[in-house]
């Protein structure tokens, strides 16, 4: 009787309450049970780090690289023999980059000044002024440029050229000094820079 009971005992047990696993239940289906109670625990703080990600990101900016030219056109105009005009313009025209290209001794003597910007429309111009009678860039704009004639700007005569590049180019010249603008830019736009030139005042 007493093995009988023993016997009795064993088999009242279901052999899946020794696995601790539930009826009806299977590795396969816990593992996306498991799966998915993960990836709902992981969603808040996904949307977290894609908010912050969002908010902390640059908003509207720039990609036009601005420059301050106002020490280049002090220097520049601080070693000419002659009073310089620079360009007097609002903040919707963006300097870019600006050269001087002057006496290495520090001695007043020629002088060239180039200005390039990105002008209202996002187009590009350059000013270039000098008193050096052998500026290489001015000459190397003006090769190849057809002379169309003159014109008055700003109460002031402009010789007016086409480009190789089919530009506009106007060059203005007052004894040794010489301004030249041009560039992808308007013809209206780039009378516009030139009609703002004025002599530097410091």
């Amino acid at each position: 009787m007493g093995s009988l009971g023993r016997k009795q005992a064993w088999g009242c047990c279901n052999p899946s309450d020794m696995t601790g696993q539930a009826p009806g239940s299977s590795p396969s289906r816990l593992g996306r049970m498991t799966t998915a109670n993960m990836l709902r625990s992981m969603l808040p703080l996904v949307v977290m780090v894609l908010a912050l990600a969002y908010f902390c990101s640059p908003q509207d900016v720039d990609p036009v690289a601005v420059v301050d030219p106002s020490n280049s056109i002090r220097y520049a105009a601080s070693l000419s023999e002659v009073a310089l005009l620079v360009p007097e313009l609002g903040e919707d025209w963006r300097p870019t980059s600006v050269d001087v290209v002057a006496p290495r001794d520090g001695q007043p003597g020629p002088v060239s000044l180039t200005i390039g910007y990105v002008t209202p429309t996002e187009e590009f111009a350059r000013y270039v002024a000098s008193t050096d009678p052998a500026a290489e860039l001015i000459d190397d704009l003006l090769l190849n440029a057809d002379s169309v004639g003159e014109t008055r700007i700003a109460g002031q005569s402009w010789e007016e050229f086409t480009t190789s590049r089919t530009e506009a180019l106007y060059l203005l010249t007052d004894g040794i000094l010489r301004v030249l603008v041009t560039g992808s830019a308007s013809e209206e736009e780039l009378q516009t820079l030139a009609e703002s030139l004025a002599p530097y005042r410091d």
